[in-house]
């Protein structure tokens, strides 16, 4: 008999003890860290840190204010969920560091604006172009779309690199400039300071007809890592359904995002958010439903500039899957 009951207890004990790890509380598990640069990709998370939504686990949302620092952030492993540049995702794929993309933040929204007269990329031939993003996605993606329109960027125009698009914009405004490359939501600022500043071509869009390619190419993505994948599906899961509703809230009420950005803090003055939503090209955000556009768009940077994703394209494996 006693032998029964020490048995019994001896079951009790381990049946508590392993209940007590896979059921184990919220609050005594580490802190997600959910980290993301400030600016338009912040907007796409601003009602999930204004809502904090129930997800069983504490999320902190870190927003950054310099590429760099986000950047290290995914190359130590310090991030458990990051919204990152789409090269930075392979180039970090292919250091072999433990994250998988599982959708995009933003679609690309560079554009060109100015003051001159611009239909189509064959009308640069001969001008004047200030941009930024040397050896970035600005310039790749700028040299890409003149080329494939048989436009030489050296021969061809006067390519004039600045160190941010914080520096074009103030030379398009004081006339130093009259065409230049911006993205959202600096394009919105120059746009409402001078009313002869015209959106005259959509880099997203001559991507997108170049490669025949529905979406364009994908500028930022969610990455996450993959142990969380593994030892937190169910987490994952719900993650990923607020910050789907994030996005598609962001772009059903621009008024509201912009009161959320200021209040938030997170680097975008509410008129660039209620007059710049269209072009900030929010949206479509599950992986499974763009990987033509990111297989296009890893192929196209590896014949292009293969060190801009570490010189190697990426297999199935980068991509995050149910």
């Amino acid at each position: 008999m006693k032998r029964h009951i020490a048995i019994l207890i001896g079951v009790i004990l381990l049946t508590s003890l392993l209940s007590g790890c896979a059921g184990q509380p919220a609050e005594s598990r580490e802190p997600i860290n959910f980290v993301f640069m400030e600016g338009v990709t912040a907007l796409t998370a601003a009602y999930m840190i204004s809502e904090e939504p129930d997800l069983g686990r504490e999320i902190n949302y870190n927003i950054l204010n310099a590429p760099d620092l986000l950047a290290a952030s995914v190359l130590k492993e310090e991030a458990d969920i990051a919204m990152i540049p789409t090269n930075l995702a392979v180039q970090a794929y292919n250091k072999d560091l433990p994250y998988v993309i599982a959708g995009t933040s933003t679609w690309g929204n560079l554009y060109v604006v100015g003051s001159e007269d611009v239909d189509t990329v064959a009308d640069l031939e001969g001008r004047n172009l200030h941009t930024f993003g040397k050896g970035l996605t600005p310039e790749l993606v700028l040299l890409m779309i003149l080329q494939e329109s048989g436009l030489d960027p050296v021969e061809n125009l006067d390519i004039n690199y600045m160190n941010s698009a914080a520096e074009v914009g103030p030379f398009l405004l004081s006339g130093q400039a009259s065409l230049g490359v911006l993205p959202e939501p600096a394009l919105t600022g120059v746009l409402l300071k001078d009313e002869n500043m015209k959106v005259l071509l959509d880099l997203n869009d001559l991507w997108a007809q170049a490669r025949g390619v529905d979406k364009g190419y994908p500028q930022s993505c969610i990455v996450i890592r993959k142990s969380l994948v593994e030892e937190d599906p169910e987490f994952v899961e719900k993650f990923l359904m607020e910050y789907n509703n994030s996005i598609e809230w962001a772009n059903e009420n621009p008024e509201a995002l912009g009161d959320l950005s200021e209040d938030l803090l997170l680097g975008t003055p509410k008129a660039a958010v209620v007059h710049g939503i269209e072009r900030m090209n929010i949206g479509n955000f599950p992986i499974e439903d763009s990987m033509e556009e990111y297989q296009d768009y890893y192929q196209a940077i590896m014949d292009f500039a293969p060190d801009f994703i570490g010189g190697a394209l990426p297999d199935e494996d980068i991509y995050y899957t149910r």
